[in-house]
């Protein structure tokens, strides 16, 4: 409704107006009414009208002072002025000032109408025109936010040089002095999202954007963009990164029943920055996998390891040694030993760890194939790296890592069709473990419980190679991996592969290699 105030010095002329109209057919309602100009401002300022239909003459201030107080304020009201006279003068003033229309009295109630309607037109021609700002506004203001999700998205893959205008506007729109960026990642199979259509999985990411839009944008913390598929905010609230963080997980979780970890990465000082600042939020989301999903990881820069490869292959070793002796429970307690040191030498990466674990499955396997224990295709390795790509936690991998072992185990009698092939596994394991030892065919051949000669034609056939060429050839292999990644002295790396006599172990060597130790490894190292 609009507001309405009557203004008159004659009481009669008011009551006439009242009756004159019907004004709740205008969508009016009056709201006052005055007898003199200062009553009338005193009105204006407490019932802020939309409309005032007052006298031109009045005592203490005339229209035309009180539509000058109106336009001086800037305020939203039209005016229509009533007179006795018709001097023109009164009426180019009015309309000057902005007066709707002029009526000269007495009202008639037509010319009333037509004036009012004037007014109405104006007041709608108003709403539309603020409905169209409003709309231009929220028009630029949405392609604005697409603007700089672009540019962040150019910044955080570090795609966006100083010179380029798309850098001089994100400078001008997102001027803080730090920056931290959050990534917010779904944890899809404790969502079991691998069931959700592609309609379902739209209206969860549409969700997801709402609730960063008002935690983030709306409250003037910062921006929100998406990058590789996942969303990633930019806040300026640094001392309250773990927080915002946090409130972020809690609305997904309260609101839509959802799990996401967040991954945060410590504050850049320019924007430049933003792309090493992605890498940090990744690094730090990582560690989901290793301690667990739905919850907040802050990065930490990660603190140099060393090599623990030799502990690595020491365990797998260990856990072939007891599968060929059958050997379950023990090889329970090595794997559970191998995942440790796996975990020790790869966190927080999750990609290592998966090439880590995956490797150790197919250094086993091989072990047992190598010997014949078992047909190649027993286990699809392709389709067992793809599962294992699949978990989101190292306890989950870890599990069917187990589990495929524990399968496997129990089917080795099936597989490997006789007893033979089993033992042959065990001799393989027994070489691996001792090559560094005085070791011979006949103390091999003891362990297998056959003479000497009749073991080497069953190790040869078992095979492929002699007895004495397959010991050489794990001790030259051996030996290249401590020339290549150690500074141990060639006569210590002998020893170490099995030759008490260094040089020995030097000709040995170049026969398998072409070059003596020495050269081999200033060779491969340029």
């Amino acid at each position: 409704m609009l507001r309405v105030i009557l203004a008159d010095d004659e009481p009669w002329i008011i009551k006439g107006l009242r009756k004159m109209i019907d004004w709740p057919s205008y969508s009016m309602e009056i709201v006052g009414q005055a007898s003199d100009g200062r009553e009338l401002m005193n009105l204006i300022d407490t019932q802020r009208p939309d409309i005032v239909i007052s006298d031109i003459s009045m005592p203490h201030m005339t229209g035309i002072e009180i539509i000058k107080k109106i336009k001086e304020n800037n305020l939203p009201i039209k005016v229509i002025f009533i007179s006795a006279y018709q001097d023109f003068n009164y009426a180019r003033d009015a309309i000057t000032y902005g007066a709707v229309d002029y009526i000269v009295k007495p009202v008639e109630k037509s010319k009333l109408d037509e004036v009012l309607n004037k007014t109405i037109d104006y007041f709608n021609k108003r709403q539309e025109e603020e409905i169209r700002k409003g709309k231009l506004q929220q028009l630029e203001h949405k392609n604005r936010d697409k603007e700089i999700q672009e540019i962040l998205a150019l910044l955080a893959r570090g795609k966006l040089s100083p010179q380029t205008n798309e850098y001089r506007l994100a400078k001008q729109w997102i001027p803080y002095e730090q920056y931290c960026l959050g990534i917010v990642e779904l944890d899809y199979r404790s969502n079991r999202s691998e069931r959700w259509t592609d309609h379902e999985a739209k209206l969860v990411e549409f969700a997801v954007s709402n609730i960063l839009q008002e935690v983030v944008v709306s409250s003037g913390i910062g921006h929100i963009f998406m990058k590789n598929n996942r969303y990633v905010y930019l806040s300026r609230e640094l001392t309250k990164a773990n927080i915002l963080a946090r409130d972020i997980l809690g609305k997904i979780r309260s609101f839509l029943k959802l799990n996401v970890s967040i991954g945060i990465s410590a504050p850049a000082d320019e924007l430049l920055s933003l792309s090493a600042a992605y890498g940090q939020a990744e690094q730090a989301l990582e560690r989901k996998f290793f301690d667990g999903l739905n919850d907040v990881y802050v990065y930490k820069p990660v603190e140099q390891k060393q090599s623990l490869e030799q502990q690595i292959y020491n365990g797998q070793q260990e856990v072939i040694r007891h599968l060929t002796s059958r050997l379950w429970k023990e090889a329970e307690v090595s794997l559970a030993g191998l995942f440790d040191t796996i975990r020790l030498a790869s966190y927080p990466s999750r990609s290592l760890t998966l090439a880590a674990c995956f490797s150790s499955v197919m250094s086993i396997m091989q072990a047992f194939t190598k010997t014949g224990a078992l047909s190649s295709a027993a286990i699809d390795m392709h389709e067992l790296q793809n599962k294992l790509a699949e978990y989101e936690t190292y306890e989950e991998l870890k599990a069917e890592i187990i589990r495929v072992l524990d399968e496997f185990h129990l089917g080795l009698d099936d597989q490997a069709g006789n007893q033979g092939k089993l033992l042959m596994a065990k001799v393989v394991q027994y070489i691996h473990d001792h090559y560094n030892e005085e070791i011979t065919l006949e103390s091999v051949a003891s362990i297998a419980f056959m003479n000497p000669y009749y073991f080497s034609s069953f190790f040869k056939k078992h095979t492929k190679t002699n007895f004495k060429q397959y010991v050489t050839d794990i001790r030259m292999k051996e030996a290249v991996r401590l020339l290549t990644q150690t500074d141990r002295m060639i006569y210590e790396i002998a020893e170490q592969v099995g030759y008490s006599n260094a040089r020995h172990f030097s000709d040995m060597f170049k026969k398998h290699m072409g070059k003596v130790p020495n050269d081999y490894r200033q060779d491969a190292r340029g």
